[in-house]
C-alpha cells in the first residue's frame, strides 16, 4: 500500500485516540487507529466507504439506536432529521 496523508476529524481536537483516513491514489480509503499508526490499517473501496459514511450519517451506527434496536423503517435513527453528508469524507471526495 502506498503512504498517503492521514488525516483526522477536527473533533479529535489533537488527540490521538482518534481513526484516522486516508484516501489512496487508487481511490481505496484507508483507516487505521491514531494510537498505532504502525498497526493495521483496514482498506476501503470507494463503493464500501460510500456505504460506511452513509451508515453513519443516518446513525446506524450510533450507540443508543444499536442497543435498542429501534433504527426506523426508512433508514433514519428516530427523531433524527435527514442526514447530511461529511465534508471530505464521502464517496466523491477529491483525494488528499
Amino acid at each position: 500500500m502506498t503512504a498517503g496523508e492521514y488525516q483526522k476529524s477536527s473533533f479529535c481536537n489533537g488527540a490521538s485516540s482518534c481513526v484516522e483516513v486516508c484516501h489512496l491514489p487508487n481511490g481505496n480509503v484507508a483507516l487505521r487507529d491514531g494510537k498505532e499508526q504502525d498497526g493495521p490499517v483496514l482498506v476501503f473501496t470507494p463503493r464500501e466507504w460510500a456505504a460506511f459514511v452513509a451508515g453513519v450519517c443516518d446513525g446506524e451506527f450510533d450507540l443508543a439506536s444499536l442497543a435498542s434496536g429501534t433504527h426506523g423503517s426508512d433508514g433514519e435513527a428516530p427523531g433524527r432529521p435527514p442526514a447530511k453528508p461529511l465534508a471530505g469524507f464521502g464517496a466523491d471526495s477529491a483525494p488528499v
